[in-house]
Parts: structure tokens; C-alpha cells; sequence
């Protein structure tokens, strides 16, 4: 059998934005991924789901694999013809033990390709406002492990050249030997006032920065709780921290804010919230589920061009909508006579994205805005289709009804809750501290979310938990489940709602 290949993967310092192109690209075509603790979930998400996963623990717990057991695997999935990609937090080859894994490699005469990180020695410092250089400040840095191989039978660290080197000195994994530390360098000569900084979690937004010198770093980090990794900066540059920090100055840094949207659409709005600082955690509590048409369905969908109007209520109603009719062998050519409505902007977006111009779009974008339009449209003679949901609002059929105007509805989805949501929510505010902040873009996510909570839970974990929403519809679900509703924008947009949340978040109490 054909030997497999080994790719040796830096996963980067933590924020998933920062994991190269290539490394990505390897982890879609990978057969097997063994990766490390500190890999952010979400570079998880591009393993192709077809990939076995293996999990090597984290290093010192009970539940660990070895070194050699790490090593063994390697060798084995490759000889078994297996593209295997080995992801490992930061840079491979700046003190973790990449070097040992490919030399494995080497004895099997296995190929493989090394793929560096951004290392956080460079990196965790960036993103706390502390550049490692500073053409005026110094012209150097060193990077020292905080946490040596304990089997050496001493020391390899030139504590007196450190405590000389003019630049700056970075200390990866630095927090439980912080104290013999900086003891270390001021005993060698180091200025006690030498400005020094820890930094939890680095590039993340669980990134907590304690600023000081030698002499009170370590009460200070002790009275912060830091937590690791911590990575320990000493030296003037230090003093620029104040200035450049840019991460804790993002508008929403600090708030933990969940995301109910379904999958498929949460990255959206996932994406906007983390780009202004905010700790986002997804669960969806509504999952879209298509429905098989049935004749009459059938019937009405491939008679479509002959309708005079075409109404959308939601984005998903359009893929849909544009998927049954593709599959029934027509195109969006055959609507060129059809004149479409759609509630909102970002339904009129899904419809121009299949080549079609929306010819309604209200500016409140509710099914209100568009009873509203219609009023203005004369209708008489004509006849219209409305693609929804199961469980829909019937504002427009109701009004279409009172005005004797021919409206068929075209049912294409339902809305359903996703396996494993209510264990994943519970566990959320349960044991794992639940949110700041809720948010839910239709009613029907309010509904699925509240719904997974007997009423005593839901005074017990969500009473006060304020809630942003898109609309003043989905606002009235979250009333009407006792809920407090705290953030609502002008516009029903995306981009609006999290704008929305930023001018809240800005005046609520920091803590």
C-alpha cells in the first residue's frame, strides 16, 4: 500500500482568523486531524466531515495521549495511506514538539510538509498593543520558554544575558513560573521598574492584559485571577500598551451574546458581532425543513409564470422557492413577466442573486409594510402567489382575502428545532455561565428558544437576560414569553440590529 502524507499544521494563537489559507485548505481535504486543546473550536469546522477526528487531550491531564502515543498514530494512519494533518496550537516549531513528531516521520520514511503558525510571542503581544519592536525603544526581541523540560538537569536559560539584553523579552507559557521569573531577572541585575505585562488568552476574546513592572507583576496577575496561557512581555514597549491596545477598545469587547439563528445563517451575524469584540456562542434552537410538494403543490409551482405577482416573506422562502422550480425544470427566465414583493431588503438580496429584480420592497419590513404597499398597487383581476412557511403569518393572506383578490399560497418549509438544541442550551446557563446578552432574528427562533424551558427555568436562568431583536414582531414573541426585550433597531437589518446593539452595549454598566 502507497504510504499517506503528514502535514504539520500551526493552528495559530487562538483567534481562528489567524490560521493561514493553506492550513485550511488541508484541514478540508484531510482523512485524519489530530489536534490540540488550544485550537479555537471553530477551525474545527473547516475538518471535512468525513474526517476522523482525535483528540490528544490536554497535555498533563490523565485523559492525554503520550508524545510516543501522538507519534505512533502519526506513523500509522500515514502507512495506512491517509492524508493526516497534525494541528497544533501556535507555530509548531517554536517550543512545542513538532521537531519530534516529523522526526518520527523520518525514521518510517513517511513524507510530510511542515506548515508554521502565527506564533503567539509575536502575535498575543500584537493584539494586547505591545509591538515587540519599536524602532526607538529597542531593535531586538527574545522569545524564552516559560515552562522547560523538567527531565533536563538544568537550566538552558542564560538568565544573566537576559537580564542585559536591551530588547524586549517574551516568556510563552509563562504564568506559573512567573514569579521565579521575574525574581530571576531582577537577581541578575534586571531593573525592578523594567515595565512587564501579562497576557491570558491572547487574540481571544477571553484576552485579559495585566500591566506592571518586575517587582509587582506577580501580586498584580495574582489579584487579576489570570488564568493560562499567559504570555509574559518584559520591557519598555510595554509602556505603549495603553495607547495601542485596540483589542478592548471594539465596541462590544466583554459581552458574551448568543446566536439562535440556524446554522446556516448565524455566520452572518455571528461574524458581524465578533468583527465589534463580542464573545459569540452558536446554538441554533430553529432549523429550516423542506417540504415535499405535493400534487397540487407541483401543479401550482410549474403554473408560476402565469401569475401576476410573486410575494416572499423570508430568504429561506426564495431558495426554496428558486430550488422546486429549477427542479421542475424551469428557470428564473420564466418569471421575466412576474413582478415580485419581497418583506425586506435582505429577501430582495436572495431574490437578485438568481438574476431577478424585486419590483416591491416596503421600507418596514414586516408583513405590515407590505399590506401597506399593496394598498397603493391596484390588484383587480390579478392574481398572486405567495411561497411561506408552514406556520406563517397570515396578515397579507387575511388581507388579500378581505380585498376578494386571488392569492394562492405555495407552502415550502416548516420550522423545526435542531437535535440536541434544549441539552446544548441548558448546559449553557446551567454549568458553562450562560450570556450577557440573547438575540434572535425572527420570531420563530424566539419561539424554539423559550420553548425549550419549563416556565420556572425560565424565570430561574432568563429573567434577567435582556434580548436583542430584528423586528417588533419577533419583539412581541419575546414579550410574550415573559422576556425582556432590550435592544430593537429602526431598520430590520443584520448589520442594523448588531449597529443597535453597539449604542446599548456602549451606555449599560461595565462591570
Amino acid at each position: 500500500m502507497k504510504k499517506g502524507m503528514v502535514y504539520l499544521v500551526g493552528a495559530g494563537p487562538g483567534d481562528p482568523g489567524l490560521l493561514t489559507l493553506r492550513g485550511k485548505e488541508l484541514l478540508s481535504r484531510a482523512d485524519v486531524v489530530i489536534y490540540d486543546a488550544l485550537v479555537h473550536p471553530k477551525i474545527l469546522q473547516f475538518i471535512s466531515p468525513q474526517a476522523k477526528r482525535i483528540f490528544r487531550g490536554s497535555r498533563g491531564k490523565k485523559d492525554a495521549l503520550s508524545q510516543k502515543d501522538i507519534n505512533d498514530s502519526l506513523v500509522r494512519w500515514a502507512l495506512k495511506g491517509k492524508k493526516v494533518v497534525r494541528l497544533k496550537g501556535g507555530d509548531s516549531f517554536v517550543f512545542g514538539r513538532g521537531a519530534e513528531e516529523i522526526l518520527a516521520l523520518v525514521g518510517r520514511k513517511i513524507r510530510f510538509e511542515v506548515v508554521p503558525g502565527v506564533t503567539s510571542a509575536i502575535a498575543v503581544p500584537a493584539y494586547a498593543g505591545i509591538p515587540v519592536t519599536h524602532r526607538r525603544i529597542n531593535s531586538s526581541f527574545t522569545v524564552v520558554t516559560g515552562h522547560e523540560d523538567p527531565s533536563k538537569s538544568e537550566s538552558q536559560v542564560d538568565w544573566a544575558h537576559l537580564a542585559k539584553d536591551k530588547g524586549t523579552l517574551v516568556f510563552l507559557m509563562g504564568l506559573h513560573t512567573l514569579p521565579a521569573l521575574c525574581q530571576r531577572l531582577m537577581e541578575e541585575g534586571k531593573d525592578p521598574l523594567t515595565p512587564a505585562a501579562a497576557i491570558q488568552s491572547g487574540t481571544t476574546v477571553k484576552q485579559r492584559v495585566v500591566v506592571g513592572n518586575l517587582r509587582n507583576l506577580t501580586p498584580l496577575t495574582k489579584r487579576a485571577k489570570l488564568q493560562a496561557p499567559v504570555t509574559v512581555v518584559v520591557g519598555d514597549v510595554v509602556d505603549l500598551a495603553p495607547q495601542l491596545g485596540w483589542l478592548s477598545q471594539k465596541p462590544l469587547w466583554g459581552l458574551r451574546v448568543l446566536v439562535t439563528r440556524n446554522h446556516a445563517k448565524a455566520g452572518y451575524l455571528s461574524g458581524l458581532l465578533t468583527e465589534e469584540g463580542a464573545e459569540v456562542i452558536e446554538i441554533a434552537t430553529i432549523e429550516i425543513i423542506p417540504l415535499e410538494l405535493d400534487r397540487q403543490g407541483r401543479e401550482t409551482l410549474g403554473k408560476s409564470a402565469e401569475y401576476d405577482w410573486l410575494i416572499f416573506s423570508s430568504v429561506n422562502a426564495v431558495e426554496l422557492f428558486m430550488d422546486n422550480l429549477l427542479k421542475a425544470g424551469l428557470t428564473g427566465g420564466d418569471l421575466s413577466n412576474v413582478r415580485i414583493a419581497c418583506v425586506g431588503e435582505s429577501t430582495a438580496r436572495a431574490v437578485r442573486s438568481f438574476g431577478l429584480k424585486p419590483s416591491l420592497v416596503p421600507d418596514d419590513y414586516k408583513q405590515e409594510g407590505l399590506v401597506k404597499s399593496f394598498q397603493k398597487v391596484k390588484l383587480k383581476g390579478k392574481k398572486l402567489l405567495f411561497a411561506r412557511a408552514l406556520e406563517g403569518r397570515d396578515l397579507l393572506v387575511e388581507y388579500f382575502k378581505s380585498k376578494k383578490v386571488d392569492c394562492d399560497s405555495l407552502t415550502l418549509y416548516k420550522n423545526g428545532t435542531p437535535q440536541g438544541a434544549s441539552v446544548k442550551i441548558r448546559r449553557l446557563f446551567s454549568k458553562e455561565g450562560g450570556v450577557d446578552l440573547l438575540t434572535f432574528a425572527s420570531s420563530s427562533s424566539a419561539d424554539h428558544f423559550y420553548g425549550l424551558f419549563s416556565k420556572k427555568d425560565r424565570m430561574k436562568w432568563l429573567g434577567c437576560i435582556p434580548a436583542a431583536v430584528i423586528g417588533p414582531v419577533t419583539a412581541a414573541s419575546v414579550r410574550k414569553w415573559g422576556g425582556k426585550v432590550a435592544v430593537q433597531p429602526r431598520k430590520y437589518t443584520v448589520p442594523d440590529l448588531v449597529k443597535a446593539i453597539a449604542k446599548w452595549s456602549a451606555k449599560r454598566p461595565k462591570h
